[in-house]
């Protein structure tokens, strides 16, 4: 079987102190804004997406202690569904989220970091899950 393929990383998960003032500064640092499309899924603590003004770099911001969740990979839909069977085909444990604009698979590798793959194929995966 073939190993499926990627898009390139869709974001990168990070955890902060005080999700307000992480804003501030990213904007003010980086120069990113709060994606608009995305603000519905922040619950006050995050998730929170960022994007660079290129719109070629995003961010999601966590509000709490710790290490990072990981990497978010980006994924067609017809990439998404490929890694659905191969990592049901290696029997890792997945979790698959429908957000209601985007689909994400969660799983952890060998020293329990998490990562995702998502994808923003959403009618397309709809139809094929």
């Amino acid at each position: 079987m073939a190993m499926p393929t990627l898009s390139g990383v869709d974001h990168c998960h990070l955890n902060v102190t005080n999700l307000a003032q992480a804003v501030t500064w990213y904007k003010t640092v980086l120069g990113f804004n709060i994606v608009p499309e995305l603000a519905f899924w922040d619950e006050g603590t995050g998730p929170l997406t960022l994007e660079d003004p290129a719109a070629t770099i995003r961010l999601a911001l966590f509000e709490r202690e710790g290490s990072s969740k990981g990497i978010a990979f980006g994924a067609s839909g017809e990439q998404f569904i490929a890694w659905l069977k191969h990592l049901a085909d290696l029997n890792i444990k997945t979790v698959v989220a429908d957000h209601k604009v985007t689909y994400s698979v969660y799983f952890q590798d060998l020293s329990g970091n998490s990562h995702e793959i998502t994808s923003h194929d959403y009618a397309y995966i709809s139809a094929n899950i």
